[in-house]
């Protein structure tokens, strides 16, 4: 069996198809770095780190450090020994959680090139397909409703809104705006810390009374808040879900142990694959439901989320339109989307990825 010979990881700067806001900041490039693992056998494997500062704690510079403080204990070992391999990042990269799931990322996918087998079939080929929201971010309410336009015209049937700038009243605005732009589609709601409890309740209230239709909210509240999101869920009647509270499956077993949450919003640059893995089978455990985002990733990092949420098809609600977002596409990433619903391409070896290529194929 091959085994792994090197490990490499550069940096790559992503444009963005126009500037993406959120209470958290506004971007126009999203920084990533690139690992490849190289076999024995010539087989190159691929992975993507698209780590968040305020999210993880990390940036591209940490993950190339982390990246390279590993290698030399990756060098010689077999990659179907996955478990082993994640149990080595584990130990080496606790608190490096982009880092690591960017290394599982090309761990799995050098399994998957070795065994000749696809991702989506690897995570359970549960199905072959998912349907995605498209995301909004925070812009004037006249922009917003031409987006929402656009994206109903390009058959996406749930849109999701970031809120959370310090004026209610503009979120709100831009949300109504969103609805009479595109009133067939279900709204959900993105916070991204930016409310405190009491703003977020009344909020929602006021977008239920104007009878624009919620069916999620996301992060209303500071990461650290448990109490804070316990209370808009109880007070509440949409669901409410974590995702910068929860980064580790122990963020994810605290919430579901104090019952703050309606469901966990798992990223793989927060948990990881294993990590992702963990949250799942507690959340199913605990009766709540599961959604699946990603960052403004990669063709890599994007592909190996599609892959995911298909094999294991364990989320009720998707947010994979990070395709629509980036555009710079210098990776295909082995899926085909057809308006808001995403295909794993299951005859693709790995994730399908390959340099200098498209992200996505589009009939």
């Amino acid at each position: 069996m091959p085994e792994i010979s090197e490990v490499i990881a550069y940096p790559l700067d992503l444009k963005l198809t126009e500037p993406f806001e959120t209470a958290k900041g506004r971007k126009t490039v999203s920084p990533a770095a690139i690992i490849e693992f190289k076999l024995s056998d010539g087989t190159t494997a691929f992975g993507s780190a698209t780590p968040v500062k305020y999210v993880t704690g990390e940036d591209v510079q940490t993950v190339l450090d982390a990246v390279e403080l590993c290698a030399q204990d990756l060098r010689g070992t077999d990659p179907l020994r996955y478990q082993y391999i994640f149990q080595i990042l584990q130990d080496i990269l606790p608190e490096d959680h982009s880092a690591r799931a960017g290394l599982e990322i090309a761990t799995i996918d050098a399994f998957c090139k070795v065994t000749g087998i696809s991702m989506c079939h690897f995570f359970g080929g549960a199905t072959d397909q998912v349907e995605t929201d498209v995301t909004i971010s925070i812009c004037p309410p006249e922009v917003a409703r031409e987006s929402a336009q656009r994206a109903a015209a390009l058959g996406f049937r749930s849109i999701k809104v970031k809120v959370g700038v310090a004026d209610p009243e503009e979120d709100f605005e831009r949300v109504r705006a969103i609805h009479e732009g595109a009133p067939q589609c279900n709204i959900r709601i993105d916070a991204n810390q930016g409310f405190v409890p009491t703003t977020a309740v009344s909020f929602v209230n006021k977008l239920q009374s104007a009878g624009i239709p919620i069916t999620l909210l996301e992060q209303p509240v500071d990461k650290a808040d448990t109490f804070g999101l316990r209370y808009v869920t109880q007070n509440t009647s949409i669901p409410v879900f974590a995702d910068e509270s929860a980064v580790t499956p122990f963020d994810a077993f605290r919430l579901l142990e104090q019952d703050a949450v309606d469901g966990i919003s798992i990223k793989i640059m927060k948990s990881g694959l294993s990590g992702a893995l963990s949250i799942i089978a507690m959340c199913k455990a605990a009766r709540k439901d599961l959604m699946l985002g990603s960052m403004l990733e990669s063709g890599i990092g994007l592909a190996t989320s599609i892959h995911f949420a298909c094999g294991t098809g364990a989320f009720k609600f998707l947010d994979l339109d990070s395709y629509m977002l980036v555009a710079d596409r210098p990776f295909d990433g082995g899926f085909v989307a057809e308006g808001d619903i995403l295909k794993a391409d299951i005859n693709a070896i790995g994730h399908g990825s390959s340099p200098m290529s498209s992200i996505a194929k589009h009939p």
